[in-house]
């Protein structure tokens, strides 16, 4: 499943719970643990859940929507060069002449966010505004360039520039350079914390030196449970054949976490082997687990966050207004779409007709101002119908 970064992590599988022998009750910190655990299965599946709906939906939108939104693209065009059309065998004022331009490049600028311009479109947009196409659409990546990386740096704590991203294109190679990138940047950031001043008050300072020492500690701790793990695992120690390859392949497993300083994996596997052979969940001494509980804890902030940045994928972005929507409702609201982009491109097929042979000048300037007056009311339901009896446009 991809990410802003790479890939979503996949569910770990069954949580990991602490059950006491003896109906004995539980400590805090293993009923802390508990439900920590339990909370990142939870957002594990939710996730995963999320990311498969969305690419679903998107699925359903590349088939369904997708076309229709290109052929209403194609339409529009055809409207507007009817109309530029209609001002070579129709004489129009100054003033009349302007307005007919706006409407022609707003069904341009309708036009070119979901198709490419031809090179006969693209002159005839640049004939009829002020700016050109090419100036517009730099324009716009330059905007969009902003807002995205605003939205790393506010998302993920990082500090990057627009100018970042002008080396990116839609090649894999340059994607996975970017995302390579942006990852290094985000794990610089949040191991770089910005220092105290000076001037901290003590609470600040203490709380400083209390999340320095939880850092020495967790370093520790990895370093300890890889240790203790390659001692269990070393496959030269079995002879059995069957349990050496099983052993092989969870000490990959290990030494890929213990490389990428992965804490929390290192615990789900010294969990899921160590204590599966040497010891009870319920005697983890309780700086053991307030170890573990502490990265529980960043855990289940991390998927929280993910949560969020699997919504804000470029990916769904076609999908993004349905996103918040259940499954079956979002799909009720596409065939709707759907439907209204039908009458749309029934419309805008008309009204270009129409326009092609027309010699009315008046018939001209009414669909304008109709078209004008809808805009400006923000109600399309009635726009042709003054001209054409028909519907939305």
């Amino acid at each position: 499943m991809q990410t802003l970064f790479g890939e979503f992590d996949e569910p770990k599988g069954k949580g990991l719970k602490i059950v006491v022998k003896d109906k004995k009750s539980l400590s805090k910190n293993q009923q802390l643990f508990n439900r920590l655990t339990k909370r990142i299965e939870n957002i594990e599946k939710e996730n995963t859940n999320l990311a498969d709906k969305l690419s679903r939906l998107l699925s359903f939108h590349g088939r369904e929507i997708s076309p229709l939104e290109t052929m209403v693209a194609h339409s529009r065009l055809q409207l507007a060069m009817a109309l530029g059309r209609a001002t070579q065998n129709i004489k129009f004022t100054i003033n009349q002449t302007n307005k007919i331009a706006a409407v022609i490049r707003e069904q341009c600028n309708e036009a070119f966010s979901s198709i490419e311009p031809s090179p006969e479109q693209e002159a005839f947009f640049d004939k009829w505004s002020e700016v050109s196409y090419k100036d517009n659409v730099q324009r716009q990546m330059e905007d969009a360039k902003l807002i995205f990386a605003e939205y790393i740096n506010n998302a993920f704590g990082m500090d990057i520039e627009p100018e970042e991203l002008d080396d990116i294109d839609n090649s894999p190679e340059s994607q996975a350079r970017f995302y390579a990138s942006m990852k290094e940047k985000y794990e610089q950031s949040r191991q770089n914390q910005a220092p105290l001043k000076g001037n901290s008050s003590k609470e600040q300072l203490e709380a400083e030196m209390a999340r320095k020492a939880e850092e020495i500690q967790k370093t520790k701790s990895l370093r300890g449970i890889y240790i203790a793990l390659a001692k269990v695992l070393h496959p030269d120690t079995e002879i059995d054949p069957v349990t050496k390859a099983e052993k092989e392949e969870i000490m990959k497993r290990v030494t890929v976490a213990y490389e990428q300083k992965d804490l929390p994996a290192l615990l789900k596997l010294e969990l899921e082997w160590v204590h599966k052979t040497s010891e009870h969940l319920e005697k983890l001494t309780d700086e053991k687990l307030g170890i573990y509980i502490s990265v529980l804890r960043q855990q289940v902030k991390e998927l929280e966050e993910d949560k969020i940045r699997i919504y804000n994928h470029p990916r769904y972005l076609p999908v993004m207004s349905y996103a918040y929507h259940t499954e079956n409702h979002a799909l009720r609201l596409m065939l709707k779409d759907k439907s209204e982009l039908l009458g749309i491109y029934t419309d805008l097929n008309n009204m270009a007709s129409t326009l092609e042979w027309t010699n009315s000048k008046k018939q001209v300037l009414d669909f304008v101002k109709t078209y004008n007056t809808a805009e400006e009311e923000d109600d399309l339901d009635d726009f042709v119908k003054v001209i054409f009896g028909s519907r939305r446009f």
